[in-house]
């Protein structure tokens, strides 16, 4: 998979953007847009994951241009996929499917997923509608199958998160014995409006990245959270033989976290 300039996702390394709750069309997410361009220019990246509430506040497809194409015009340019996942604003109209349906989102369907170099993705749907009878099987089986040394789960909707929305029990317990037998490194993402990055849960890490552009609420660290943070911000990942790292930025290019995860989850130093 070619990138900007060139740059290919090969099978040893993978750098990617991460951000979610971006479509608000104002100015903090086009600030936050500009700065990840410029993490793009300096460490080229194969691709953008976006962890839902694309559009607010309905998730009206008309409203792209404000929401999508003038923010990331630079990372469109360079020729930067974006991979999306649908938020509860984004299934307000027509539950979701013109999102679903609109190219540049990268969405195979509700859910899908996705092997770019040594990571595969995950791609949920986390909404209150959704059809876990068809979805839960198949996340089952194509974790299952996946020979991917990195695998990497992502949803609109918390599952531990010390933001507004807090930790979600049901999703716990459907998801978590997943990541666990078949060794889910991270997921990504949004709905609570902050950063924050958990420590190792089972062998899995929470990244929330719901700093991308709409207002910010609060967040109150608990005893699972190694960093949290209420300011517009983005997450920059890369994979590569036995580790991952995680840096995030906020939008004035203050970086606000770093970390770095082994093949089994755990912290690195």
């Amino acid at each position: 998979m070619a990138g900007p300039s060139g740059s290919v996702a090969s099978a040893a390394q993978l750098r990617w953007l991460a951000v979610a709750d971006t479509g608000g069309g104002n100015a903090a997410q086009r600030a936050v847009g500009a700065r990840m361009a410029a993490v793009n220019r300096q460490r080229p990246v194969n691709l953008v994951v976006l962890g839902g509430d694309n559009i607010y506040p309905n998730g009206d497809i008309a409203q792209i241009k404000d929401m999508f194409t003038i923010p990331y015009k630079p990372l469109l340019e360079a020729g930067v996929p974006f991979h999306a996942v649908l938020g509860n604003h984004d299934i307000r109209t027509g539950n979701g499917n013109p999102q679903i349906a609109y190219p540049p989102f990268g969405m195979k369907g509700r859910w899908y997923n996705l092997r770019q170099g040594p990571v595969e993705f995950f791609m949920l749907d986390t909404n209150v509608n959704a059809d876990w009878g068809r979805q839960l099987p198949w996340l089952q089986q194509a974790l299952a199958a996946s020979a991917a040394p990195w695998k990497v789960v992502v949803g609109h909707h918390p599952i531990y998160s010390s933001g507004h929305y807090g930790d979600d029990g049901a999703a716990q317990a459907r998801l978590g014995p997943l990541f666990r037998r078949h060794g889910v490194q991270l997921y990504i993402n949004g709905h609570d409006h902050n950063y924050e990055r958990t420590k190792p849960i089972a062998g899995t890490t929470y990244l929330v990245v719901g700093g991308g552009g709409a207002y910010l609420r609060d967040v109150n660290p608990n005893g699972n959270t190694a960093r949290a943070i209420s300011v517009h911000s983005f997450a920059e990942l890369s994979a590569r033989g036995n580790q991952l790292e995680i840096q995030a930025w906020d939008s004035s290019g203050r970086s606000i976290d770093r970390a770095v995860l082994d093949r089994s989850g755990k912290l690195v130093g």
